[in-house]
């Protein structure tokens, strides 16, 4: 049937199915005199137009998928699209059932492109029903085309609980030059669980795989072998003459002096897939817009939690930027990774460094080289430490890498106070050989792109400041007390929260003045004002509220007794990429003063 009969078949359909249903009389009725009118102006053409728009464009019947449809019609762009539809997972974990409001995602990347799904809950069989596109226009018209596009389709599943924290669950790749050869492929691949949750495998997934529209001709199936086992064959070749080249340096490495078995010198690490990888390789310059500077970048970083299932000496997971941009939660080292990404889309010189802190215990962090004396930043808080900061948490240093270098200390000391820091002096630092890393990056990666801030903030801060009065209500009424709640003083709170983000973000002291004058010009005379500010990267208002009572300051305010006395409490939350966000709040009183 060709499409002219469709449409009919379709048209004859839906009339005769308003003439039974007695739709098309109805219509008549209403329209009565105007039909004409409208007739004239065409506008019953423009919605006959629409709906007919509307039914070819949507899904066959029993097809409820949802599609995020690519920037125009496949057809009429001129563009060539890869189309990913997920349906449905299968054989999930019971541990991802086992919280009843917890929810589950797909992240899917591929061509420097990122997708999400809706959030579906997190069940044994889930259902997805969505489709993604990729365009592979650009790469059609490279040297090699299709064939030679070695960039996969890599997908990550998270999990979100109740409280809104994420953490990422499993990930999967797939070679989606699978479909040169093919009209479709259906495929059911494995989701391999991370580190932190046991390595084993979280479900199965069921998509399909096309491109759209389709290639007037096809790749052999006997090419697309080739292609695949000759890349295969050349990578393994790579490694294990990588591999022999990094065993000899690290025999020469120990041979330089006694006790440089003791270092943590690290050369390779397991990903969240488990594969060992070259630790050079989980760094790529990354360049945002919406990151404006290192020192945002720094802010941006910190507000990222820390893996809280990892124990001290643990192993670590090391996360690719994107997992750990999707996941929201890592160890220090993903910290470092991250952050030092940031620094190289700067074009600074920096290093990830790893070493241990003042207890001991295996840590990194990001050295700046890019004066006469290092500057050391600590990922997880961003605060910076330079000469003169006696309190660094940082003891020794054994290892300092970047995208393209690698270092290993040879010094008589490791520790970060006496180490000298010329990595390019072959007395103080073995180097790996750059031409072997380079050798190892392949083609040049695709750039990680990041997402702007989609939140309604104002209202969340709203929402969560009702709470916040709620749980002080509820905790006084405990002690048989009242609490009344002024709004202009709540006010006055702002310019405190502004400047103390300001100073997290720019590493300088900032004044609060304005705060202060404010304070002293509306607090009455004979009143004592009493503030309690902090900073959270979570938006629980119970969890919130149970860390402020840990407070000494903010128990006594909120149990406080006194005459006239005023409560206030503000919440300001500052946008960042990736929907992550800086929470500032206080809690303040004022109460007159007797004696």
């Amino acid at each position: 049937m060709t499409d002219v009969e469709k449409i009919r078949a379709l048209k004859s359909l839906i009339k005769e199915h308003l003439k039974g249903a007695g739709v098309a009389e109805k219509i008549d009725a209403a329209l009565g005199d105007n039909k004409d009118a409208l007739s004239r102006e065409n506008v019953i053409d423009h919605v006959v137009r629409d709906i007919k728009n509307t039914s070819l464009n949507s899904p066959e019947k029993g097809d409820e998928t949802k599609k995020t449809q690519p920037e125009g019609n496949t057809q009429r762009s001129g563009k060539r699209f890869l189309q990913v539809s997920i349906t449905r997972g299968r054989a999930f974990l019971d541990d991802l059932v086992e919280e009843h409001t917890a929810t589950i995602q797909i992240h899917a990347i591929c061509l420097g492109k990122r997708v999400t799904s809706k959030a579906v809950k997190a069940e044994c069989d889930p259902t997805f029903d969505e489709t993604f596109y990729f365009c592979v226009d650009e790469v059609e018209k490279k040297p090699g085309g299709l064939l030679e596009c070695s960039d996969r389709l890599e997908i990550l599943l998270t999990r979100t609980n109740k409280a809104g924290s994420t953490n990422l669950l499993g990930t999967c790749e797939v070679d989606w030059r699978e479909v040169l050869d093919k009209t479709e492929v259906k495929l059911n691949p494995e989701l391999q669980g991370t580190k932190s949750e046991g390595g084993v495998s979280v479900g199965l997934l069921f998509l399909s795989l096309k491109l759209l529209p389709v290639p007037s001709t096809r790749i052999s199936r006997d090419r697309l072998r080739g292609q695949l086992g000759g890349e295969q064959e050349r990578a393994t070749e790579r490694n294990r003459l990588f591999l022999m080249y990094t065993k000899q340096w690290w025999n020469e490495y120990l041979g330089i002096r006694t006790g440089l078995e003791e270092r943590r010198v690290k050369i390779f690490a397991e990903d969240e897939r488990g594969e060992s990888q070259l630790v050079c390789l989980f760094l790529n310059p990354i360049q945002s817009s919406l990151i404006e500077s290192p020192r945002i970048a720094t802010r941006f970083v910190s507000l990222f939690p820390t893996l809280r299932t990892a124990l001290p000496g643990a192993s670590e997971q090391w996360l690719s930027a994107t997992a750990f941009l999707v996941g929201k939660t890592g160890d220090a080292i993903n910290h470092s990774l991250l952050l030092c990404s940031f620094f190289l889309g700067f074009k600074l010189h920096c290093y990830v460094a790893i070493g241990t802190n003042t207890r001991g215990v295996p840590i990194s962090w990001v050295v700046l080289l890019n004066g006469p004396t290092p500057t050391h930043v600590d990922p997880l808080t961003g605060q910076r430490y330079g000469p003169g900061v006696p309190a660094m948490p940082f003891k020794t240093v054994d290892c300092l890498f970047s995208d393209r270098a690698l270092f290993a200390n040879i010094q008589a000391s490791n520790s970060v106070g006496n180490v000298r820091y010329n990595v390019v002096d072959p007395v103080l630092w073995k180097e790996l050989s750059g031409e072997a890393i380079c050798s190892m990056r392949g083609p040049q990666p695709l750039p990680i792109t990041l997402t702007p801030n989609t939140m309604d903030l104002d209202n969340i801060a709203t929402q969560l400041e009702h709470s916040l009065k709620r749980l002080v209500r509820d905790e006084r009424e405990r002690f048989d007390l009242g609490t009344h709640w002024n709004n202009d003083l709540a006010h006055l709170l702002l310019p405190a929260l502004s400047a103390y983000e300001l100073e997290r973000c720019s590493g300088v002291c900032v004044s609060n003045e304005d705060f202060e004058n404010a304070v002293r010009h509306a607090v009455p005379s004979g009143f004592t004002f009493k503030g309690y500010p902090s900073q959270f990267i979570h938006l629980n208002p119970k969890t919130i509220f149970s860390q402020c009572l840990k407070s000494s300051v903010c128990s006594e305010i909120i149990s406080l007794r006194g005459d006239s006395l005023d409560f206030a409490v503000k919440v300001k939350l500052y946008p960042y990429p990736e929907n992550v966000t800086a929470c500032w709040l206080m809690f303040a009183c004022q109460y007159r003063c007797v004696t």
